[in-house]
């Protein structure tokens, strides 16, 4: 009897575990064919470049968990084509990540980077690539020679006792290696300056200032978000020479860069000391639109001085780059751009704005032209002057 009345109970035993089953099977079953409906689909549309669509079947397949190397290389894809490189390294990234040899997703993660004009990163990610493929994308191992600028600058100001300056630049860049770049520039300043005539109290003379400079930039990419300066600047003034040294750390993610420096040396034969942090912001996530600033603490003698800047650009055209930026503060000496420019001029430094343009032609040739304005002030009759400048540099990239 006992036998007789187990029997049913196995029986629904057995009926549940065989639903059970055919549940699991029919789900492993529709998510197979989900797999395949959404590869294929993706597939198609990257092939079709129907970019719009491709990117929203791609991101409701992601919503429902369909995430594979494969889909967010066709992602990548499509948001290198519609210039939007910042979702691009969020497709590329993860997709490297879980396959390391996957040369597309690594090219499509330079390309991203370059488009952000990083090209630090993409060097060092290209490193891994066929010779073609980094020579297709711009980024050789090594080159001794990869960008050569001019630049030139006149500046004028109706204050009488002050003539007009000229400002001179060379700059060369190279290519050490995946990790390693240098940056070198050769620049000169000179203005005619009215300065008293100690000789004859009361009687002026006419003075010609100069100001010789070369600085040396190395830059190492530590990691595709990781960035190391260390710089050296050689200051040549009718006082002596002057030695400025700088380091800085730079860290990136899709739509901003932080980068925080530290300027140290004598120059004109007083310690100096400034720290920097500097922050570029890239809204919709590409270099149609960006945002940047700059905050500053000069230490000089026995004081500390902050000088601030904020800036904008924006694409107007494929070609055409327009930045307008202004600063505050009045600081005796002032080195931006990683240590290029060093303002150590014989009157202190105020209020600035400017306003460029970069327009990229043909042959890999980059113009930049700008106009600004700036404030100084002669110590020695506490007075304020306005000086204009007129500046453009040529690049030549390859």
């Amino acid at each position: 009897m006992k036998k007789c009345s187990d029997a049913p109970r196995l029986g629904c035993l057995r009926l549940i575990i065989c639903l059970w089953l055919s549940t699991i099977i029919s789900a492993q079953a529709q998510q197979l064919l989900d797999f395949q409906q959404t590869d294929s689909l993706t597939q198609a549309l990257l092939t079709q470049q129907r970019w719009r669509a491709l990117d929203s079947v791609g991101a409701a397949a992601l919503a429902q968990g369909a995430d594979y190397p494969a889909l967010r290389r066709r992602l990548g894809a499509g948001a290198l084509a519609t210039n939007h490189p910042a979702a691009a390294l969020r497709y590329y990234g993860p997709a490297l990540h879980e396959n390391p040899l996957d040369a597309d997703a690594r090219a499509g993660l330079a390309s991203a980077y370059l488009a952000l004009n990083q090209p630090g990163p993409a060097a060092l990610l290209a490193r891994e690539l066929p010779e073609a493929t980094r020579r297709a994308l711009g980024l050789p191992q090594r080159r001794p020679l990869t960008q050569v600028e001019l630049e030139s600058s006149t500046q004028l100001t109706r204050e009488r006792r002050r003539g007009a300056g000229t400002f001179t630049r060379l700059g060369l860049s190279s290519r050490l290696g995946p990790r390693l770049s240098l940056v070198q520039n050769v620049s000169y300043y000179g203005q005619t300056v009215e300065l008293p005539d100690f000789r004859s109290p009361g009687a002026v003379e006419n003075h010609r200032i100069g100001q010789g400079q070369y600085q040396a930039l190395l830059v190492g990419q530590l990691a595709p978000r990781w960035q190391l300066k260390a710089g050296y600047d050689f200051i040549s003034r009718d006082l002596g020479s002057n030695h400025l040294v700088y380091l800085a750390l730079a860290y990136a993610r899709p739509i901003w860069t932080v980068q925080a420096g530290l300027y140290a040396g004598l120059v004109t034969d007083t310690a100096r000391v400034q720290a920097d942090v500097r922050l570029t912001v890239y809204p919709l996530g590409n270099l149609n639109l960006y945002g940047f600033g700059r905050g500053s603490v000069v230490h000089s003698g026995s004081q500390n001085r902050p000088n601030g800047l904020l800036g904008a650009g924006a694409r107007l055209r494929p070609w055409l780059w327009a930045e307008a930026w202004g600063s505050a503060g009045t600081v005796p000496i002032l080195a931006e751009a990683d240590g290029t420019y060093v303002y150590n001029l014989l009157d202190p430094l105020g209020h600035r704005a400017a306003a460029s343009l970069l327009i990229l032609g043909p042959q890999r040739l980059r113009l930049r032209l700008v106009y600004g304005a700036e404030q100084r002030h002669i110590t020695q009759i506490n007075s304020t002057y306005t000086l204009h400048t007129l500046s453009a540099a040529l690049a030549w990239i390859w």
